[in-house]
């Protein structure tokens, strides 16, 4: 035989066992870094697709599923691949809020097509020097139902520790974050891979009404998504064609949780902002203002809205909260129309409280919206997703708020509050998943065991900037003397380590204007140009750097007792800085210290226990 004949046969032979003569059926995608690397397999004798992925060149997620289960098919296996291709993202787009100012999305992107029956479904596979994400995509006219996802995350690590919330959905009832252990956990979740010494969060983004807040089953280290739990109650999820779902999300962070910490990948994954909300005659930019807010619930007091109107000018501060109530409190002199008249003459905006039954139809969320613009109210705390009444029985349903019809109310929200050039803060709710890219008047939300609670442990204050913050802004309602389990100089710290377009204040206004913290928190800013992890663990301690201009910010909080030491290598070489520092005297008094320091010097601080320390650093 000859050497053609030879290669010919041999070239056949492999064509004949193996993959050499069909399309590809394994992708490989890396981060813009080179640093994370994903797997994506097309099996074609099972019509399944599958993904590992590699920080580090170390395997962090395990052979994992993909598929969604529709009643135009079960894409979950018996599929054919159809088309591949590849592109990469790269943008760069502001917001008025967030860890950032100016904001990049920046990653490599895999795109397989594939088919059953008839029906296509696409699989968008995204690689950011962040995380990795992908969505399903099912092209088409008509309608939609789906039952389900196999969709899977395996960790590939057996030495683990999750933090976040056990499920059901315990965001919304405001339960403590910290080390969970369970075989439901609410979205997202933080695992320590410990042997391969790497954090993932492991989350969705870009949660709308076409589909559901799902959350995590748990068999060993195999997390798979799930529905809510109570919307089998209320019926199918149903959609229109063409359909996009949430993202998937896992963010990696190598050593520490630095990365997890400092992401806006959430937001990176939503749709942008509608041009046209920025080609009206009066603009986003001029009344999407974010700012620190005074706040009457906690306090009380709300029958004395001038005396609140006033604390808030005398702070320099924006806005004034009036909750539940207010007006049928305010009467006479005070009535809603003279309150606002008198707090437009002051320049502060007042934002009033409501609850979802006003908003549970498109025509009474629109009545509702209106009714609060024509008073001259700058926003609304719309409370109460958790108990409202799109169902007969609210107070049964265990995480309601997930649900397609929960999520369904809350874009018509969002819709109108663009209409009415109306801010927003949502309170007993499912929790962000980087909403405020597409609406930026969306500046916080709860879904955190907050200030509302009088008592919580610290380690549930010092998971959040690890799992909750990550989502988007967090409405914790910050400093309150006796509600708080940390130190003044901890409480201090709160508005530096947690971050939301609105900081909501919950003590009195009063007693702020008297505290000598006063000197931090009254030029202290709600949104930042950049953002620093400088060290921590989750339900432990954290200290964060925020800039400002040229301004920067930091604070730390802890748990137990401990000593932290700064360097602060991220300030200009060429300057020097005015230090401004406030820290742990006894539990209720602070120290408080001014002098100079460069980027070569060291601080370093003596924290008691659930302790804390805040300082501004100026040029």
């Amino acid at each position: 035989m000859d050497k053609f004949k030879y290669k010919l046969l041999i070239f056949l032979l492999i064509c004949f066992m193996g993959e050499a003569c069909s399309p590809k059926s394994v992708f490989t995608v890396s981060s813009p870094d080179g640093q994370i690397k994903a797997i994506v397999k097309f099996d074609k004798e099972q019509g399944t697709v599958h993904y590992i992925v590699k920080s580090r060149n170390q395997e962090v997620i395990s052979f994992s599923s993909m598929g969604i289960s529709t009643n135009l098919g079960e894409f979950t296996s018996g599929m054919k691949l159809e088309d591949s291709s590849k592109k990469t993202i790269d943008e760069t787009y502001n917001l008025p809020q967030g860890k950032v100012s100016a904001y990049r999305n920046y990653a490599n992107e895999q795109t397989l097509t594939l088919s059953k029956n008839g029906q296509q479904l696409i699989i968008v596979f995204r690689v950011y020097n962040d995380g990795i994400a992908y969505r399903y995509e099912i092209p088409g006219e008509g309608g939609i139902e789906f039952s389900g996802e196999i969709s899977s995350i395996n960790l590939a690590d057996t030495n683990l520790t999750y933090y976040g919330q056990n499920h059901p959905n315990r965001y919304g009832y405001e339960s403590a974050l910290g080390p969970i252990d369970g075989e439901r956990m609410s979205n997202p979740v933080l695992a320590h891979l410990k042997d391969k010494n790497h954090f993932v969060l492991m989350g969705q983004a870009a949660t709308y009404g076409n589909y559901v807040q799902t959350h995590f089953q748990r068999s060993g280290n195999r997390f798979t998504y799930a529905y809510p739990l109570d919307q089998e109650k209320i019926g199918p999820v149903r959609a229109a064609l063409p359909f996009q779902s949430p993202w998937r999300m896992v963010i990696i962070s190598p050593e520490n949780p630095g990365k997890i910490v400092e992401s806006y990948l959430a937001e990176n994954l939503n749709p942008p902002t509608n041009p046209a909300y920025l080609n009206q005659d009066v603009t986003m930019k001029d009344w999407v203002r974010p700012g620190r807010v005074m706040w009457d619930y906690i306090a009380r007091d709300g029958d004395k809205p001038r005396m609140w109107i006033d604390a808030v000018a005398e702070m320099g501060w924006e806005y004034y909260m009036a909750d539940a109530g207010f007006a049928n409190r305010w009467g006479g002199n005070d009535s809603v129309l003279n309150v606002v008249k008198y707090a437009d003459a002051k320049n502060v905006g007042v934002i009033g409280w409501a609850h979802t039954r006003e908003f549970d139809t498109l025509a009474k969320a629109d009545s509702t919206m209106k009714r609060y613009a024509d008073w001259g109210l700058k926003g609304a705390k719309i409370d109460f997703f958790d108990n409202n009444t799109l169902s007969e029985n609210p107070r049964d349903w265990r995480d309601y708020e997930d649900t397609q019809q929960s999520l369904q109310m809350r874009d018509w929200i969002f819709e109108l509050g663009i209409e009415y050039s109306f801010l927003l803060e949502l309170h007993g709710n499912t929790i962000p998943t980087g909403e405020r890219r597409q609406y930026p008047n969306l500046m916080t939300l709860e879904g955190v065991d907050g200030m509302e609670r009088r008592t919580k442990p610290a380690a549930n204050d010092l998971t959040i900037p690890y799992v909750r913050n990550v989502m988007g802004p967090v409405s914790y309602t910050v400093i309150h003397f006796e509600r708080s389990p940390g130190t003044h100089a901890y409480q201090l710290a709160m508005p530096i380590v947690y971050e939301a377009g609105l900081m909501i204040y919950a003590e009195h206004g009063q007693k702020l204007l008297d505290w000598p913290g006063r000197e931090m928190i009254k030029d202290l800013p709600s949104t930042w140009d950049e953002t620093r992890y400088l060290e921590g663990m989750p339900a432990s301690h954290i200290v964060i750097a925020r800039r400002k201009g040229e301004d920067w910010y930091i604070g730390g909080m802890t748990d137990a007792a401990r000593t932290v030491t700064i360097q602060p290598d991220f300030l200009d070489k060429e300057k020097s800085y005015n230090a401004l520092i406030f820290s742990d005297d006894t539990h209720t008094t602070m120290k408080r210290e001014s002098n100079q320091i460069t980027n070569s010097d060291s601080l370093s601080f003596n924290l008691l226990e659930r302790g804390g320390f805040a300082l501004r650093l100026r040029p």
